[in-house]
């Protein structure tokens, strides 16, 4: 999701090395019950404890990205991604369609703006469904009149 911070590698680095430490330290303390396993029950160990150690890791990421989003107002939450990219929410305010519906982003806007339309489509045209290209009724192009870059075009198939 844009807007939420990523983690730096440190940090990342630290909480894999804390899942490390303390999968170390139960298969130190279970041993004996360990090697007692057969071959079988030794892989599902060896796959749960992997699966540990990035626990630490995951428990953190969920309590900083629920940190962030819960402090986002109705507006925000609907329209994080094209907040972020700066695409103005007007932008597809007068796009009324009738049946399902794909995106066409065009070469013009930069990388983020154009990963982020879709997202500003969907939000704007709910509960109209969307649809693959090839069997949408309607496509909504973005991105290609260079003389009027926020120009939006809906064309009918």
């Amino acid at each position: 999701m844009l807007g939420v911070p990523a983690a730096s590698a440190a940090t990342t680095a630290a909480l894999f090395l804390a899942g490390i430490v303390a999968v170390v330290l139960v298969l130190y303390l279970a041993r004996r019950r360990v090697r007692a396993l057969h071959t079988v029950e030794l892989l599902v160990v060896a796959a749960v404890a992997l699966s540990l150690v990035a626990l630490p890791w995951i428990g953190w990421r969920f309590v900083e990205d629920l940190r962030v989003t819960t402090k986002l107002d109705p507006y925000e939450r609907a329209n994080m991604g094209p907040i972020q990219a700066y695409i103005p929410g007007y932008l597809v305010q007068g796009v009324h369609i009738r049946g399902t519906w794909t995106t066409d982003v065009g070469p013009q806007p930069n990388d983020i703006a154009r990963s982020a339309f879709p997202s500003l489509v969907l939000v704007k045209l709910f509960p109209r469904l969307s649809a693959p290209p090839d069997r949408a009724d309607w496509i909504i192009r973005w991105g290609y009149d260079r003389a009027h870059p926020y120009r939006v075009a809906v064309k009918r198939r």
